[in-house]
């Protein structure tokens, strides 16, 4: 009996996953004393592999600032298909006066992803948390 993977005597290789681009940024709440930057802007990811990027933020100002990111995804509806294992954004951070501090964020692009979806835009924003500072 054959099987499906089977034509005659050859089997058929699986279908590679194609790549996607990911593209990351970052912004900080408007009076906010942070600056915030992925070291990596671009990479191509193939769906079903782990991925990590990292990122950096420095608390520029000469008092101690708790902060929470938020992240972003274009479009909105590849939220569903990047899924995060490790990310700054699951925590509130505090930083001391000057401090600066590189975060990883580890994630892999479900294998579900649609072949349309080709290019996925992870950005984050990050707000002053009021009270914490």
């Amino acid at each position: 009996m054959q099987r499906p993977d089977e034509v005659g005597s050859q089997r058929l290789a699986a279908t590679p996953l194609a790549p996607v681009l990911l593209t990351f940024d970052a912004t900080v709440q408007p009076g906010l004393p942070w600056q915030v930057r992925p070291l990596t802007r671009t990479l191509r990811a193939v769906p079903g592999e782990f991925v990590r990027v990292d990122y950096e933020i420095t608390n520029a100002s000469n008092r101690q600032v708790v902060g929470q990111a938020i992240p972003r995804y274009l479009p909105a509806a590849a939220a569903e298909y990047v899924k995060k294992l490790d990310c700054f954004c699951f925590a509130q951070q505090a930083f001391a006066p000057g401090e600066t501090r590189r975060f990883p964020v580890v994630f892999v692009v479900d294998k579900n992803v649609p072949a349309g979806l080709d290019s996925i835009t992870l950005a984050y924003t990050v707000f002053d948390v009021p009270g914490r500072s």
